[in-house]
């Protein structure tokens, strides 16, 4: 399993575990559908290389939306008053004062230069905000030389959390971590998103990042006092620089903290929010492979309807013109060929569209509660979802490719993902068209 279907997997056991001695037999039932679809979820994204266009395609038809989704502070690049952050920067002169925990150890001075490393970022801040020039000001990430200064305090900042604090205390060096970890995160997507992603869970972790960015974002702008900034909110910025690293860092508890308030403040629990951005990339590739063959089909139209003409041309005159004579040979060869492309187009986009359709089905199954999905009349994404979700891990077991299956297999995989096809779509448009 992948790094994500891991941490997933540890949170979904960990909320299964403390619901299964309220479950009667139906909400076991509906627990079993929803295990066997997220690790089906889990498989398609895993999998993915080896039955849809590579991450590198796909990635060249979703940057020019996942670009246009701002990734910075947008405070920091506008004129807008920020109430906090003079708040903030006095919070940050009192957390040096937390350093009389630290006075007899050689931590200490490097706690200082952190805590002061942050105060200049919330100057920086604050200043760009305090402008007055008409023109928007550009926003700006850290060069190499000040992020790998940044990243060494916050390997200061990780450790002076674990050490026994003050509440105030706490919430004040947690403030400076986080300002610094805004910074790398925007630094390190920024790199990211110049780059093609090595694979899909590479992929899945930049617009995970980008999303909490955001929500951060939105927080950071509408926040009256410094009072109004909890420390969830500075733990969404922490998650979110943790989780573009190369190196991802999610421990099971910052997991299920993150699921809990993803749940709160997004309606989605972890597993959904995530992998809901393989769905819209892969209904947009969808999109694409179609124009292809929409594109590619008018042109083999024409040529057809041209090499038939010549064809009979030739019957009836017996020999053409030198400049015909060497079109048709042309189009003798090129027609067939492009007619194979065309097959090959649609075969890849029939895949995909197969595949999004399940994925979107899953989705709704990790989503919607078992109450939701009774209201809503559609008791067959529990029975039906949890086999489609078998059929496809069997798949990837004894390495199936779809003809493979039985053919009431491929019925009803084909069946379930047609019933969630227009919903695909809304969530491809909510998540890349809309957002952008």
């Amino acid at each position: 399993m992948g790094w994500f279907s891991n941490v997933c997997s540890s949170v979904s056991r960990a909320v299964s575990s403390a619901s299964r001695s309220i479950s009667n037999a139906a909400s076991r039932a509906f627990d079993v559908a929803k295990e066997t679809a997220g690790k089906a979820v889990s498989w398609l994204a895993e999998k993915a290389d080896s039955f849809v266009d590579g991450v590198k395609e796909t990635w060249a038809t979703v940057k020019p939306y996942v670009d246009k989704i701002r990734t910075g502070i947008r405070i920091a690049a506008g004129h807008t008053q920020i109430p906090w952050l003079k708040a903030a920067l006095t919070a940050l002169d009192l957390g040096l004062g937390a350093l009389v925990a630290f006075e007899n150890s050689p931590i200490a001075k490097k706690i200082e230069q952190a805590i002061r490393w942050a105060a200049a970022m919330a100057c920086k801040w604050q200043q760009k905000n305090q402008g007055t020039g008409q023109e928007q000001a550009q926003e700006e990430v850290l060069d190499d030389a000040a992020l790998q200064e940044a990243r060494r305090h916050q390997e200061t900042f990780r450790f002076a959390e674990r050490e026994s604090l003050s509440p105030e205390a706490k919430h004040n060096v947690e403030l400076a971590a986080a300002i610094n970890d805004y910074e790398i995160a925007k630094a390190d997507l920024n790199s990211a998103l110049s780059a093609s992603p090595v694979d899909f869970e590479h992929y899945l972790r930049l617009r995970a990042t980008q999303k909490l960015l955001a929500m951060a974002d939105k927080k950071f702008r509408i926040a009256l006092s410094l009072d109004e900034l909890s420390t969830d909110d500075l733990f969404l910025v922490r998650i979110a620089s943790d989780l573009v690293k190369a190196n991802p860092e999610l421990s099971t508890l910052a997991a299920e903290r993150l699921d809990r308030l993803l749940s709160e403040r997004y309606g989605k629990s972890l597993q959904p929010f995530i992998f809901e951005e393989m769905v819209a990339a892969w209904a947009k590739r969808a999109d694409v492979l179609a124009d292809q063959w929409q594109d590619l089909n008018r042109s083999n139209a024409r040529d057809t309807m041209l090499l038939k003409r010549l064809e009979v041309a030739k019957r009836i005159q017996e020999e053409l013109a030198s400049e015909e004579t060497e079109t048709l040979q042309d189009l003798m060869q090129s027609v067939p060929q492009t007619k194979l492309k065309l097959d090959i187009l649609a075969t890849k986009e029939d895949d995909l569209r197969r595949y999004v359709g399940a994925a979107e089905g899953f989705l709704q199954l990790l989503e919607k509660s078992h109450e939701q999905i009774l209201l809503e009349g559609r008791e067959y994404i529990i029975d039906e979802g949890a086999e489609v979700g078998r059929i496809l891990i069997r798949c990837s077991e004894e390495d199936l490719a779809f003809q493979d299956l039985a053919e009431d297999e491929q019925a009803l995989v084909r069946a379930f993902a047609n019933i969630f096809s227009q919903e695909s779509e809304k969530r491809m448009k909510d998540i890349l068209e809309v957002a952008a």
